[in-house]
């Protein structure tokens, strides 16, 4: 087996875009378009909403009828890193393995693009993560939580530091328990408690979502198979409620459910502009150790730009 030469691979500065924006853009919230993505943002960029403006009779003169109202919130990223260091020597075995798993194993052909694949992965579980959780509790909307992902401040995070608008606040767990059973914590009671909260300007909205976990999915499965006595019909109806659809984010927390639209809610990076780095470094021709060192440099950030333009049931206690 030929050697690989980490050293003549580095990717440095823009070049570091076929590694770094892979590692970002593939979680399953910025892949799949659930959240609004800046990827050419430099430190912080303001979002702007616009209000306002009216319909009037028409004249031969002007007069102002109305005015329009510009409104903005900023939106700042974070500076990132990853700092990785591997035994050269356990990657091979490690990768010639995977190898031996037949054709259908998906390993790359040299275990460098292995170790990036490996890498950029759990890169992107981490921002999923961080994108709705970060400094986010979800057992009772604090920042303090065990386990809280604490790189940036996530969507839900901004959403609970705002005035709590259209929100319901319930005590305890979600469960799949039918309504009138005795609980106030059934999935479907706080679909119907989101959809009451839901500000004029979202009902009926086809662009309107519901956010929920896959936990949170899952209990709503369960009650309309109970409920309907029939799981295939279940499988379709829990695509939807009342008509909006039901979009389940790989990273979004339980127990919290949401409305929005995709527009207000922002993730921001720079990993298409010249500030982002990553190199693959082998020891092995510097300081002579078998090890190969991944370093990654990237900024990411969220912002929601109206908190009053969405419905939230979270649980408080």
């Amino acid at each position: 087996m030929a050697v690989v030469d980490f050293t003549n691979t580095n990717y440095e500065g823009t070049a570091a875009v076929p590694f770094v924006a892979p590692a970002i853009l593939s979680a399953d919230t910025i892949a799949n378009g659930y959240c609004t993505v800046l990827d050419n943002v430099r430190y912080k960029t303001n979002l702007r909403k616009v209000s306002g403006g009216t319909v009037e009779g028409r004249t031969c003169g002007f007069a102002a009828n109305g005015s329009l109202s510009v409104d903005d919130v900023q939106l700042v990223l974070t500076e990132l890193q990853v700092n990785e260091e591997i035994c050269n020597h356990e990657l091979a075995r490690t990768w010639a393995a995977e190898q031996m798993r037949g054709n259908y194993a998906g390993v790359p052909g040299d275990y460098e693009q292995y170790l990036a694949q490996y890498v950029a992965s759990r890169v992107a579980e981490d921002i999923e993560k961080n994108i709705w959780q970060g400094k986010y509790d979800h057992t009772d909307g604090s920042t303090s939580g065990t386990g809280v992902p604490v790189l940036f401040d996530s969507i839900m995070s901004a959403y609970v530091a705002g005035a709590g608008t259209n929100e319901t606040l319930l005590d305890g767990a979600f469960t799949a328990a039918t309504p009138g059973s005795g609980t106030d914590t059934g999935i479907a009671t706080q679909l119907a408690a989101l959809v009451a909260d839901l500000p004029d300007a979202l009902i009926g909205d086809a662009n309107t979502k519901i956010y929920m976990s896959r936990k949170s999915f899952q209990l709503y499965f369960q009650f309309l198979a109970a409920d309907q006595n029939n799981p295939v019909l279940a499988t379709q109806m829990a695509k939807f409620y009342l008509g909006y659809e039901i979009i389940c984010p790989a990273g979004f927390p339980d127990d919290t459910l949401l409305a929005s639209r995709v527009d207000n809610l922002y993730f921001g990076t720079n990993v298409l502009t010249d500030h982002v780095e990553a190199r693959f470094i082998d020891l092995r021709n510097t300081t002579g150790a078998d090890l190969t060192r991944i370093l990654m440099m990237f900024d990411g950030g969220t912002q929601i730009v109206d908190e009053a333009s969405m419905a939230c049931v979270r649980r408080s206690n």
